[in-house]
């Protein structure tokens, strides 16, 4: 299992204090391999296409292995468990913030004890974000994107994607929080700077994003 510590010093890691966050390559299993939940066991058993089933029971096993070794307690001490909304949680430390995203191949985590956190990752790949501006951007937004190339416009994508379901996330909100109603800056979104702050609706969130080979990572850090 390879481990990405993020955000990086290069990547301002002073503006987190608090917050931790990996993003786990499933290539290479947890030795010895972490044992399975009873609900995880029955969430694998709900899907039938053995690929998302082998994916997922790679990501349960990728992400406790990952908590295990950064909160240095035994894998089988990590319980993760989800309160009514679906957001996860930590049976052994509920007052612990946890953040868990995933991929195709990958997973993250992100933990903070003083601010409500999100961390979402995305692999970069070509596709056609055209029908997907609806849901996920707002008009300045949607604006910005028509006004690039295809092939110019697709980290731009991405970096409102990853950032907006990290905001969403970590405002505990999910999709229900309407992802149009946050507007990001053109230079956040361009990426000429990885953070910025952004005024969402009834909070405010510190967010950054970078690439880590095709992955993109968005943070998000409830600041009010």
């Amino acid at each position: 299992m390879t481990q990405i510590p993020f955000p990086s010093p290069q990547s301002g890691a002073q503006l987190w204090p608090d917050l931790a966050a990996w993003v786990l390559d499933h290539s290479v299993a947890p030795q010895p391999p972490s044992p399975l939940t009873g609900a995880e066991q029955a969430r694998l058993e709900k899907l039938v296409h053995p690929t998302k089933r082998t994916n997922l029971e790679r990501s349960f096993r990728a992400v406790r292995a990952g908590l295990s070794d950064h909160l240095e307690r035994q894998s089988a001490e990590i319980i993760i468990e989800h309160d009514a909304l679906g957001a996860p949680f930590l049976s052994s430390d509920p007052d612990m913030c946890l953040s868990i995203s995933r991929t195709e191949g990958w997973s993250a985590f992100a933990l903070s004890h003083e601010a409500a956190i999100g961390i979402d990752i995305e692999r970069v790949r070509s596709i056609d974000w055209h029908q997907m501006v609806s849901m996920v951007c707002a008009p300045s937004e949607s604006s910005l994107l028509s006004q690039l190339e295809d092939g110019v416009a697709l980290l731009p994508f991405y970096r409102i994607w990853t950032a907006k379901e990290a905001i969403m996330k970590a405002a505990g909100q999910g999709f229900r929080m309407g992802a149009r109603r946050i507007d990001l800056p053109e230079r956040f979104i361009m990426g000429e700077t990885v953070h910025a702050e952004v005024q969402a609706p009834d909070h405010a969130f510190t967010i950054s994003c970078s690439l880590h080979g095709e992955i993109m990572v968005g943070l998000a850090l409830e600041t009010g």
